[in-house]
């Protein structure tokens, strides 16, 4: 399975209890502060080595380390100090699993996170259970803090108007906040769930959005004899990210987020993709 490397200390095991998601509280800063080491230098780990592909990391307890680069795939992450991602660009952290005694921070309520932040579950070891009962692929939490704020907060609104068939623009309330190359979702207003649609905004005028494809449905947007009847849309599109990777699809073991009791998780504005494990709590 690779080496190991530490930034000092010793591994804990705990056994899990429970399953948590959710935003429950808020945490102050991130910036890099005095002491905290940065992933890249060779000095923050032992024979002065970054990790490389297949290592099992461990950060441990005492230890602050920013992660500053996008690292190559690891067999495993332990995280008994504290490790945070850099807003300075984009990053993606590849691992099989994260096991958290300590913390995991990517922005926190006070400052989100801006930049994109993709945290990618691998299944290449299938059948590890690196906490006693917690399985693998996923972030498992023993009493450790799991930060995770994206910086997207407007998630849901309504059509300001009715969308026709065949439009490739499409009027909503309130689009504060929405990007070009955002991926939305327009509700069914129709009887037929299946006629909800995800498109591309390409171009926003004020609250009006421009779709890559022209919408194949008529999405209502009217208030009727005091009854408001108008079709929800919402924003898919999040700037941190947890995922297993592609071949979730077919094996149907997705990652997951595990903790157990006197752990804590302070979570919004975030993606969950490819998540949840069939016939497995």
């Amino acid at each position: 399975m690779g080496n190991q490397r530490r930034a000092f200390g010793l591994f804990s095991l705990l056994p899990a209890l429970l399953i948590v998601s959710g935003f429950l509280g808020a945490q102050e800063g991130r910036a890099q502060s005095a002491g905290q080491s940065l992933w890249s230098v060779p000095a923050t780990w032992p024979n002065a080595t970054v990790p490389v592909a297949g290592d099992i990391v461990i950060v441990a307890s005492g230890r602050d380390v920013l992660l500053d680069v996008s690292p190559p795939a690891l067999a495993g992450l332990s995280i008994d100090g504290k490790l945070s991602f850099s807003n300075d660009s984009d990053l993606e952290l590849t691992t099989e699993w994260i096991t958290l005694t300590g913390e995991l921070e990517i922005g926190t309520e006070a400052s989100p996170h801006t930049a994109n932040a993709t945290i990618s579950l691998t299944d290449n070891n299938p059948g590890e259970d690196r906490l006693a009962g917690m399985g693998d692929r996923g972030i498992m939490i023993s009493g450790g803090t799991l930060n995770l704020h994206g910086d997207r907060t407007n998630a849901w609104t309504k059509l300001a108007a009715t969308a026709e068939a065949g439009s490739s623009e499409v009027e909503v309330l309130d689009a504060a906040g929405w990007r070009v190359g955002d991926e939305i979702v327009l509700a069914s207003t129709d009887f037929d769930p299946r006629q909800a649609e995800t498109r591309i905004v390409t171009a926003i005028s004020g609250n009006t959005l421009t779709l890559d494809t022209p919408l194949d449905y008529m999405h209502f947007g009217e208030i009727t004899f005091g009854v408001d009847q108008r079709g929800e849309v919402g924003l898919l599109t999040r700037n941190v990210k947890v995922r297993a990777s592609a071949d979730a699809e077919a094996s149907f073991l997705g990652g997951h987020i595990m903790a157990m009791p006197g752990s804590q998780m302070y979570v919004e504005g975030i993606e969950l993709h490819r998540m949840g494990q069939n016939l497995t709590l």
